[in-house]
């Protein structure tokens, strides 16, 4: 599409009335299999939303531009930062985070192979939070 803000527009602003628990968004970082710079605005988004309920935001974040996005563009909003295939590489992720361990980079190649526990369950835990959870 050449222009979907109007489009959008009118949708978020007919989803308002019907109660949902959050509006999801994705910021346009991603283009294909690459990961982007996010160059698009959602304020049009959350001006049609008008803090009906959260919003919930993906879009390629890591920690550190996540912390940013919340302290910044999204500092009057009530936002959370979502993350999808840093989840699938990093099945420790909220330990990673709070705890500034470097995240595992997923494999692309490994997405959505039908009846395979590749690239979903084979990503290793850190080894802090290994040693940690052997003490409880």
């Amino acid at each position: 599409m050449k222009d979907p803000i109007p489009q959008f527009t009118y949708v978020i602003k007919d989803l308002r009335d019907i109660g949902l628990a959050y509006l999801h968004l994705v910021e346009s970082r991603v283009s294909g299999d690459r990961d982007g710079s996010g160059s698009e605005s959602l304020k049009f988004a959350f001006d049609a939303w008008d803090k009906r309920s959260p919003v919930l935001v993906a879009g390629g974040f890591r920690p550190d531009t996540a912390l940013k996005a919340i302290d910044g563009a999204y500092s009057s909003s009530d936002v959370a930062i979502v993350f999808g295939r840093y989840f699938i590489s990093n099945p420790d992720l909220p330990y990673r985070i709070k705890n500034g361990i470097e995240l595992m980079e997923y494999n692309r190649k490994t997405f959505y192979i039908p009846k395979s526990k590749t690239g979903y369950i084979d990503y290793p835990f850190s080894k802090d939070w290994l040693a940690e959870s052997s003490k409880l």
